[in-house]
């Protein structure tokens, strides 16, 4: 009887990893040797929901069942679901003419028909648009970027409680008064005493965020309102640290990130080339 108990256990337990590995959402596509859950793989991987890929000397193409195609470049790795991709370390491109997202650092980009560029550092991420206009939000879905093709911003999360940081000038549109940040690119709603002033003035606002009705953008409650010369955004410095003056958006600090779009160029070729 013991016998058979122990046989019964083996069974079972083999039996565990068949049944956890669930239905195919995707192929990992390499030319050289990737890791898929551990397994050292060389070539082609089916993918399933929750799959952890990590690439080595060779960038690797996730397709997806759906459409969706996400690239990573060397030394890289992602989590694989059905809806997204978390990217854990390194860097990734997101394309494809499907609604697809690649979480980054609590961040959540989003390119419908567009091709974004995500690398992942030690405390912030860069996002580029590589073309298109490439969409961010954070982990609730508030939107905390709207990022121009041939644009990269930088984007690190923030303890603390939520507040908003933005520069622009003060418009009014459908009755409500509006600022287009000039660093996130992102267009938010004012509200506040002394903002109907500062019509069509370019000013400096901070307050407490929160989403509008339906997530589209912020509403920002104006704690504080300083008006700032007509003179456009100083160029920030080629560097992915904060200057002074970075929007913070939604507790996520923005800023504007140059002399990256040459890199991106270099490695997004490599990532084109083999998704192709």
């Amino acid at each position: 009887m013991k016998n058979v108990m122990v046989l019964f256990v083996v069974f079972a337990l083999g039996a565990v990893p068949l049944f956890a590995a669930g239905p195919v959402i995707g192929l990992a596509v390499s030319q050289g040797k990737l890791t898929v859950n551990s397994a050292a793989v060389e070539g082609n991987a089916n993918l399933t929901s929750g799959s952890v890929v990590t690439t080595s000397a060779d960038a690797t193409r996730l397709q997806l069942t759906s459409g969706a195609t996400v690239v990573l470049d060397r030394e890289s790795t992602a989590t694989v679901f059905a809806d997204r991709a978390v990217l854990n370390s390194g860097t990734g491109q997101l394309g494809g003419r499907k609604a697809y997202t690649l979480e980054a650092m609590g961040f959540r980009i989003a390119a419908d028909g567009a091709q974004a560029r995500v690398d992942v550092k030690k405390d912030h991420v860069i996002v580029a648009a590589l073309s298109g206009a490439v969409k961010v939000t954070d982990a609730a879905g508030v939107p905390v970027a709207n990022i121009a093709a041939g644009r990269a911003l930088g984007l690190q999360p923030s303890a603390g409680a939520p507040v908003s940081t933005m520069t622009g000038r003060v418009a009014s549109e459908n009755g409500k008064f509006v600022l287009a940040d000039e660093v996130s690119g992102l267009k938010v709603e004012l509200k506040g005493q002394d903002v109907a002033k500062e019509l069509g003035k370019r000013v400096q606002v901070t307050g407490a965020p929160k989403p509008a009705a339906d997530k589209s953008t912020q509403i920002i409650e104006v704690a504080r309102l300083n008006r700032v010369g007509e003179e456009p955004v100083p160029t920030p410095v080629p560097t992915p640290t904060p200057q002074a003056g970075a929007g913070m958006s939604n507790a996520a600090k923005v800023w504007i990130v140059v002399g990256v779009l040459g890199a991106v160029g270099i490695t997004a070729g490599t990532l084109a080339a083999t998704s192709r």
